[in-house]
């Protein structure tokens, strides 16, 4: 017995195999087209996937490829009138592991099914997950006999969002502790997918301490993408904040000053972030001296030498990406975006680092964005007076925060350049 999906627009033929196959005791669930098929596929919950070739809105071939791509692995079974020896080529080529063409005897069928199966089960290792006591947290992201399990000792889950989970896991043979992020298996959407992909490629090309470190990066059988990143010992920015408020002045500029680091370097390797915020700043904890900042999250990054989109599809794309307390005026707008963009961002943080907040907040995430494009910047003296803030960081804090990104600091390193100067001044007034 076998949960099988099967995709045919024939009604009447399917409505053969449908009776034949639930005869012989397997589960069936049949769609007619193709791109509700590709969307039952994708979510790879079946032992086996039979597909037409000729089918409404998407061919058989061109799920076949998609689904090969994404990772899936459940085996496909080609059943189509295409009987030319070249299409037969075509279906294997693209990933069936049969082919079956129109007539045939529905005992051929039963037979072609068992056999695919037990290859599968011939194939299929009993995979032992490590650690023990730890299937509760295997359950969370179904990875329960995957090849991820019997790799990493799973721990603990450090967050859950709507997209996924991030675990802490146990690199056995190198005694390394890691995080392992995955997408919900409920998320495995093409736009989902593809910012999972978009931040693994991001993160891979990047090599700085300041920027979060990605150590692998795959999809598991059951479809899941992942990605395997160092484990830091620490808190977000953001709970620091919230926790102690705001930042004493030198370690604020500290942490701003490796910021800038981090996020020049990005710029270099010809990578946008375009979510900057303080929850996307971990700070690795050592004794005896100031965190070290490691920007995580390049989810929503752009790589520069993608090819560029048409003002409808940035316009789209700005209604997405991006957290409005931190969301710069051109990012609001959905105009295309620059390293300025990045830095308006990083000039919020900065903000809420020197204050205990963002430099515009609202009732609703609406009313924030239109005070990105409409309301000047309180003046940090003006905000917190009772903090004795030097007077060279105020004008700093208001060009990189200029509502007119060409009026802005064009890159980090001048930001981070001013920066220093304000510290080594502090320094200077505090020996």
């Amino acid at each position: 017995m076998a949960n099988i999906l099967y995709v045919d627009d024939d009604l009447q033929l399917s409505g053969m195999v449908e009776d034949w196959l639930l005869y012989e005791k397997h589960n069936l669930e049949v769609v007619h087209t193709g791109l509700e098929g590709w969307q039952k596929a994708k979510a790879n919950q079946y032992d086996m996937l039979i597909l037409d070739w000729d089918l409404p809105d998407l061919n058989g071939i061109d799920i076949l490829k998609r689904f090969r791509s994404s990772g899936g692995t459940t085996p496909v079974l080609m059943l189509t009138g295409h009987t030319d020896v070249n299409d037969k080529e075509m279906g294997l080529d693209s990933g069936a592991d049969d082919y079956l063409t129109k007539p045939f005897h529905m005992k051929e069928l039963s037979a072609r099914i068992r056999a695919i199966l037990r290859r599968t089960e011939a194939q299929t290792p009993f995979l032992q997950p490590l650690g023990d006591g730890n299937e509760d947290v295997l359950k969370r992201a179904e990875l329960a006999g995957t090849v991820l399990a019997s790799r990493y000792e799973f721990r603990e889950v450090l967050g859950e969002g709507g997209l996924g989970l991030v675990f802490k896991a146990m690199h056995p043979m190198m005694e390394k502790l890691v995080a392992i992020k995955m997408l919900h298996a409920h998320q495995l959407q093409n736009e989902s997918i593809e910012r999972f992909k978009r931040e693994a490629k991001a993160v891979s090309r990047l090599d700085h301490h300041n920027i979060i470190t990605i150590h692998d990066f795959g999809v598991t059988e059951r479809g899941q993408p992942y990605m395997v990143m160092e484990f830091i010992e620490g808190n977000s920015l953001a709970d620091w904040i919230a926790e102690q408020g705001a930042l004493p002045l030198d370690l604020a500029l500290d942490l701003s000053i490796q910021s800038c680091d981090g996020i020049s370097h990005a710029h270099e390797m010809g990578i946008l972030h375009r979510d900057i915020k303080s929850s996307n700043i971990m700070l690795k904890q050592y004794s005896g001296r100031n965190p070290v900042v490691k920007i995580l999250d390049f989810g929503f990054a752009k790589l520069k030498d993608q090819e560029p989109k048409t003002p409808i599809e940035l316009t789209q794309l700005g209604q997405v990406f991006g957290s409005p307390p931190y969301m710069s005026p051109e990012q609001v707008r959905g105009k295309s975006l620059d390293e300025c963009s990045d830095l308006y961002s990083l000039g919020c943080v900065i903000y809420e680092s020197l204050t205990g907040c963002p430099p515009h907040m609202g009732e609703s995430s609406m009313d924030v964005m239109l005070k990105h494009l409409e309301e000047p910047v309180l003046p940090l003296r003006e905000l917190r007076p009772d903090l004795n803030l030097p007077e060279d960081l105020e004008p700093i804090l208001a060009k990189a925060l200029d509502k007119d990104p060409t009026a802005r600091y064009q890159t980090l390193n001048e930001l981070k350049g001013d920066l220093e100067r304000v510290r080594m001044k502090v320094k200077m007034a505090a020996s």
